[in-house]
């Protein structure tokens, strides 16, 4: 499974159809594209190509439906590189990923308020490639996971080495806070970010043995159980 894919509606270099097929071939129960959504950071999709977009997805759900399960979903920058005013429901997506949120590094805008965006939003919501152990360093993680349980915010194991640091995955640096939530009815979800190197499709391996090692196994349900109740 792999819930973070970009392809040629945003900065990814492959077609949505060319990343199923390759999917397909690697025997992989399960896929979602995530395209970037109108950032000025990078190509992404702008709003008036966000129906055709969706629509392009659906026809490969129903072209592929006994090969595959693909989810439809977006990225969200959270940052002043999008117009966070002007989002829509997103009733027609499966769930959303937002990037950078609480990061100054990237200028990531904080916590509280994605919680004002989250109210609009009845979809699923991760935190995208977090890294929690230096974004959240001065929070009480107990708090801070009471917060995302009550506003059902999910979090996101992400396998692409850009998202490490000392040559760990961010969520390998976070055990502490992982270690405590899973006492919480909060979603994982796993992804690689997958741009351009189509043969890492299913390189997710480590994500799974995470939640193995961390017993986030009943969060990982969780978050499959929500995607599938919003799938359309």
């Amino acid at each position: 499974m792999n819930f973070h894919i970009h392809t040629t509606w945003s900065d990814g270099i492959f077609t949505p159809e060319i990343i199923v097929r390759e999917a397909i071939k690697r025997k992989m129960d399960k896929i979602a594209i995530t395209d970037h959504y109108l950032t000025k950071k990078t190509a992404s999709l702008p709003p008036k190509y966000l129906k055709m977009y969706v629509e392009d997805l659906r026809g490969l759900k129903k072209k592929y439906s006994k090969n595959i399960d693909i989810y439809i979903g977006l990225e969200i920058d959270f940052s002043n590189r999008t117009d966070l005013d002007n989002l829509p429901d997103f009733s027609d997506l499966d769930f959303l990923l937002f990037e950078y949120v609480q990061d100054e590094l990237w200028d990531g805008y904080p916590l509280w308020m994605l919680l004002n965006v989250r109210k609009k939003i009845n979809k699923p919501v991760i935190l995208a490639h977090n890294d929690i152990s230096r974004n959240f360093k001065n929070a009480d993680y107990k708090a801070l996971l009471h917060v995302l349980e009550s506003d059902n915010i999910g979090v996101e194991l992400n396998t692409n080495y850009n998202y490490t640091r000392l040559g760990l995955p961010f969520y390998r640096l976070a055990e502490d806070f992982f270690s405590k939530l899973r006492d919480y009815k909060i979603p994982i979800s796993i992804g690689s970010d997958l741009h351009d190197d189509i043969e890492n499709i299913n390189n997710v391996g480590d994500a799974f043995t995470f939640i193995q090692e961390m017993h986030l196994d009943k969060n990982f349900k969780l978050f499959l159980r929500e995607v599938e109740k919003n799938e359309r």
